[in-house]
């Protein structure tokens, strides 16, 4: 049996593109890649990608034409990832392949119901012609109930990549110590946790910041005007850092120095961040919002879920935690157990290897 992996292999690091590599270079059976272009590389180098990827696509496809095939893809939820995802889906079903669908984003129907009536009856075609797809949660299948025909697994992201996790004193000195780890977009809720950081030191309280990932546009503040507001939000605050990028090792040092793990979300298209995951294995206390999917795996066992776009809420969390630390200890030892039981790289690999694999 041959699988093609068609998804963002390389270019801008998202949550998306860290699943399609796990599961792409830890398959054991004959595969092909057939990697989508970095957007940023400009239009001719974006189009000669999609010409080359294409043609290799249907030559190997032309080649293997009787052998058992997969088509393995990462569904976008934007008009032109669409047309671009519905090429690989249609072709490959002209070829008799199977074709799996993996959604990372919870935000299918938005896409969808923003489309006038042409483009939603040609986003139907296209997903009726989609043998299986894999959701992150039981709640996410929603995003696909009106393809009655479609299977749906549900199979959750995992963590990956990390450095082995030292014995680790969580709240071990006077400073509460916080991350965030995810790319920056105004709507991950960055800006309100760096004002709530303030606010906490300026009633007295020592409470520490680390910040890591990239600064990225969304539909409330593109990234240079948020790179502006960031910069001058922490200057003067000495307690308050920003990393930049991290390597796989550095992010592992990040999370194990740290206590608590904040993520503010009211991201559109949230469904299940590695990011969590990845804090919970290092035994990270998790505050993040009630938004989308996130309290289908984040729940009051693993710390304190909050409002989304709620400041004061995020306050009165970080609050309590810094005043009930031996309580919140004993929740950052469950996570570090919870994440290897229900989150392993093992357990993710395989479930998506025998979806591939099955009849």
């Amino acid at each position: 049996m041959i699988a093609f992996f068609i998804g963002p292999s390389t270019g801008k690091v998202t949550g998306q593109s860290i699943a399609f590599n796990i599961i792409y270079d830890n398959y054991s059976g004959k595969k092909y890649l057939i990697n989508y272009p970095d957007p940023d590389e400009g239009f001719l180098s974006l189009f000669k990608g999609y010409i080359q990827s294409f043609f290799v696509f249907i030559f190997i496809n032309l080649l293997f034409f009787f052998k058992k095939k997969t088509v393995y893809i990462t569904s976008s939820r934007t008009l032109i990832g669409f047309f671009r995802d519905a090429i690989y889906i249609i072709v490959g079903k002209l070829f008799f392949a199977k074709v799996v669908n993996h959604l990372h984003g919870a935000d299918f129907k938005y896409f969808r119901n923003e489309q006038c009536y042409i483009i939603k009856k040609i986003i139907d075609y296209v997903y009726n012609k989609i043998d299986v797809s894999i959701v992150l949660t039981a709640r996410m299948k929603e995003q696909y109930n009106i393809y009655r025909k479609m299977k749906i697994k549900v199979i959750g992201n995992c963590y990956f990549g990390l450095s082995y996790r030292q014995e680790k004193k969580i709240f071990n000195n006077e400073t509460l110590k916080l991350v965030f780890l995810s790319n920056l977009l105004y709507s991950k809720g960055i800006v309100h946790l760096i004002n709530v950081v303030k606010r906490i030191n300026n009633e007295g309280i020592n409470v520490s910041l680390e910040i890591a990932g990239k600064i990225l546009s969304d539909e409330y503040v593109d990234s240079c005007k948020l790179k502006e507001i960031l910069e001058a939000k922490i200057e003067n605050c000495p307690y308050i850092k920003y990393h930049g990028t991290l390597n796989s090792e550095k992010k592992s040092a990040l999370l194990n120095r740290s206590d608590v793990f904040v993520l503010p979300t009211f991201y559109r298209s949230e469904a299940q961040p590695i990011s969590v995951l990845e804090a919970m294995y290092f035994g990270c206390v998790i505050v993040t919002t009630a938004h989308n999917y996130m309290p289908d795996f984040v729940t009051a066992k693993n710390g304190i879920i909050i409002n989304p776009d709620d400041e004061d809420d995020l306050y009165e969390a970080l609050l309590k935690i810094n005043n009930m630390k031996s309580i919140f200890s004993d929740v950052a030892a469950y996570n570090a157990c919870y994440v290897k039981k229900n989150f392993s790289p093992e357990n993710y690999i395989n479930k998506i290897t025998s979806v591939i694999i099955e009849d």
